[in-house]
């Protein structure tokens, strides 16, 4: 609660006792005084010894008026010797600002200072009407995420300002996750890699676009940086198109012992869980057969060298990307 400002005159009155009454000097100690707002002032005249009339502008003739608003109040004393008039300008402040504060930003479970703000006689509190106040800056917790309010008051002249607002918000690192890799439809000029988007963090993708969301328009990886205060995250994804295979196969190899080209194999560019190749010669002869994608054709027929020429390949697998089982038919050329 605000409190008033006492008259120093006065004060020593109640300590000392009665006073005469003295023609020559003032009644009040000043031609102002300041009182904190919102309070209802007793505006108190010395104890003066003897038989004594007061009156007031306003017609009161007791020792004292109470008052509520800022004014000039004047008063007439005699003991019927003689009579001291005098009056004084009662300021009811309104004008006690609000000490300035400091917001802060913290990062989840990192240690934190004490709330910092300037002012005279600083008094904190925990919600806006709470009378649980501390002459302590409390220090704010940072084990949950989110914002906390907390309020700060000044006191000047025994007048306490109004309660300033102290934002705290504690936040995490970046955390995205662009999901996994995805088609583009036919037809489609593109597909959209959004993610929610994190206060306080900055963005940029793989081009130097800094939005949450970025179109992918052609097959490719997209690689997407997020920063804060915190901490930082890459993360990536991959699109293909709707006729994009996870398994591709050369259209010839050259078995002829240069270490280059030498056998035949899948080109595969993600998980395959069930895969069978079958190779035939012209004559429609087996001549190589594997259930296991790694493994590679070397050219060779019962270990003996198969002739130049060209072969038809059979090939049924599981399409990661495309999400169902595929059969691929091909030729390829054996030179030497």
């Amino acid at each position: 609660m605000k409190q008033s400002i006492l008259l120093p005159a006065l004060l020593l009155t109640v300590l000392f006792g009665k006073a005469q009454l003295n023609c020559t000097e003032r009644l009040f100690p000043g031609d102002s005084i300041i009182i904190c707002a919102d309070t209802l002032h007793r505006l108190q005249l010395p104890d003066i010894h003897g038989p004594v009339s007061y009156v007031w502008e306003g017609g009161q003739t007791t020792g004292y008026i109470d008052i509520h608003q800022t004014d000039t109040y004047k008063v007439s004393v005699s003991d019927g010797s003689c009579t001291v008039e005098d009056s004084v300008y009662v300021i009811f402040n309104s004008l006690i600002q609000l000490p300035p504060v400091e917001n802060e930003l913290l990062c989840l479970n990192t240690s934190a200072r004490r709330l910092q703000a300037w002012g005279e006689s600083l008094r904190w509190y925990s919600t806006p009407l709470s009378t649980d106040g501390s002459t302590t800056a409390p220090i704010p917790s940072t084990a949950d995420t989110g914002t906390t309010y907390y309020y700060v008051s000044q006191t000047i002249l025994g007048c306490e300002s109004p309660r300033a607002r102290l934002t705290v918000e504690v936040i995490d690192k970046p955390n995205f996750n662009l999901g996994k890799d995805i088609i583009i439809p036919c037809g489609a000029p593109g597909v959209v890699l959004q993610i929610v988007e994190q206060k306080y963090t900055t963005y940029a993708w793989q081009d130097g676009s800094t939005r949450p969301d970025f179109t992918a328009t052609e097959a490719g990886k997209y690689v997407l940086r997020g920063d804060n205060i915190c901490g930082s995250l890459v993360d990536t994804v991959t699109t293909v198109t709707c006729d994009t295979r996870c398994v591709n196969f050369p259209t010839a190899f050259t078995p002829n012992g240069d270490g280059i080209n030498e056998t035949f194999r899948a080109g595969a560019f993600c998980p395959i869980s069930t895969y069978h190749l079958a190779v035939f010669n012209r004559f429609g002869q087996k001549v190589f057969e594997t259930s296991d994608p790694a493994k590679a054709w070397d050219g060779k027929v019962n270990g003996k060298r198969a002739d130049i020429g060209s072969y038809t390949y059979f090939c049924v697998y599981y399409d990661f990307m495309l999400k169902r089982e595929l059969t691929l038919r091909g030729q390829v050329t054996l030179l030497r």
